[in-house]
């Protein structure tokens, strides 16, 4: 004869089946349970037998010789990565995409360390292992370094020694993120010993400024100084730091980097600049961002007017000179001057002036640009135009600056071609 099955049999034989979902509402529900733990001002009601089957520490902290008798205190970690831990330990389970930040997902990776539970530890460490990036591996290793969580501090130092010895610097990184990064960080990861590129100059100095900016210090050459002193560099590499306002770049990955036009807003045309009246035009530039300067955007003759047996030219020959500087602490230092023969330019349009060396912009430094026309260019005009004192792409802003006291009548430069210095 088969059992009969009673309603409430019944109902019970159709509720989850998932025990673990189902130790989860005893705890949830305060059920049977034998255990406490104050997390701030919380409190979290448990059972001993399932924390101590998931941990050898819980075992120990309920059937130890030095059993707890009472609540037990909790004073380094939030309420609220506790209870992520609880809900793995009672339903085996644990949803990353639901973690509020790179914070919360760094204690729980320590509280799977503290409590030794083998599982949870090593799904933290492969999702660490899966989603370190560029734009979060410095603040991961950051605060990593400061927990002492060896194996997401060894995942992230793979990550930075691959960006580093491949020519990346992490330079804008640095100077975006909202998270500064510690002296002991920095030293940490300038203790593998670098071969001395342009990048790890780079990410040094962006440091530097975010400490001045850290310690409200103005960003200075005495101020980059002072915050280097306790950096563990040579000091003929300090000096250069201090001292450096420009770097010659080579790209990796040669033109294939994408370039970025970085246009100012025209407004009006204004009356044009006759070669003669002035002989030079002059703009100063600095930008949020490190950037690699490629070529200025300024714009080419106008059609002179001809005589009615002139024979009609379709394009010509564009000679001047560019020399750029820094102006910064009245120091002023020449990084570029050369002078430009540019053939087959179009009259009535605009003109890309390539520098023949690519150069580093650092980040709010003012450089002072001059385009210097030779007697060869004596009566010819150039369009001028009201613009916008900057020009901006996502994240990075460039701001022009021209001195109103020379040209008080607009701009020949409509822009610039760069790239992010990374």
């Amino acid at each position: 004869m088969e059992p009969k099955i009673s309603p409430s049999d019944a109902s019970y034989e159709g509720q989850e089946s998932d025990y673990g979902q189902r130790f989860n509402e005893l705890r949830k529900n305060n059920h049977l349970v034998d255990c406490s733990f104050r997390v701030d001002d919380t409190i979290f009601h448990c059972h001993k037998l399932i924390l101590s089957a998931a941990s050898p520490v819980f075992e120990a902290m309920f059937y130890g010789a030095l059993a707890e008798k009472q609540t037990v205190n909790i004073s380094d970690i939030k309420p609220s990565v506790f209870e992520r831990m609880l809900e793995y330990i009672y339903a085996g389970a644990i949803d990353f995409g639901n973690m509020q930040n790179i914070e919360e997902l760094l204690e729980l990776y320590y509280c799977a360390e503290k409590y030794m539970i083998n599982s949870l530890h090593k799904q933290c460490v492969n999702y660490f292992g899966k989603n370190i990036k560029p734009n979060n591996v410095l603040k991961i290793l950051d605060i990593a370094y400061r927990m002492n969580l060896d194996d997401i501090i060894y995942s992230c130092m793979c990550v930075v020694r691959h960006f580093l010895s491949s020519g990346v610097s992490l330079s804008n990184i640095i100077l975006e993120s909202n998270h500064h990064l510690s002296k002991d960080c920095v030293d940490l990861i300038l203790e593998d010993k670098y071969e001395v590129k342009d990048n790890i100059i780079c990410l040094v100095r962006a440091w530097c400024i975010t400490e001045c900016e850290q310690n409200r210090l103005e960003i200075s050459r005495d101020s980059i100084k002072t915050v280097l002193q306790d950096i563990e560099l040579p000091d003929s590499l300090k000096d250069t730091i201090v001292g450096c306002s420009f770097t010659y770049f080579k790209p990796i990955a040669g033109d294939k980097c994408g370039w970025i036009p970085i246009q100012r807003t025209h407004y009006k045309a204004v009356r044009p600049l006759i070669i003669g009246d002035e002989m030079e035009y002059e703009v100063n530039i600095s930008s949020n961002r490190f950037i690699v300067l490629k070529s200025l955007c300024i714009n080419s003759r106008l059609l002179p007017q001809l005589n009615v047996f002139d024979v009609r030219q379709e394009t010509y020959t564009e000679k001047l000179s560019v020399e750029i500087s820094t102006n910064c602490s009245n120091n002023r230092q020449t990084i570029y001057q050369k002078e430009h023969v540019i053939c087959d330019v179009a009259f009535n349009g605009s003109l890309q002036v390539s520098l023949s060396e690519q150069i580093v912009l650092f980040p709010d430094v003012v450089y002072l640009v001059w385009l210097k026309w030779d007697a060869s260019s004596i009566g010819y005009e150039y369009p001028r135009g009201i613009l916008s004192s900057y020009g901006k792409r996502k994240q990075l802003l460039v701001n022009f600056n021209e001195n109103m006291y020379i040209h008080s009548s607009g701009s020949v430069l409509n822009g610039i071609v760069c790239d992010l210095y990374k």
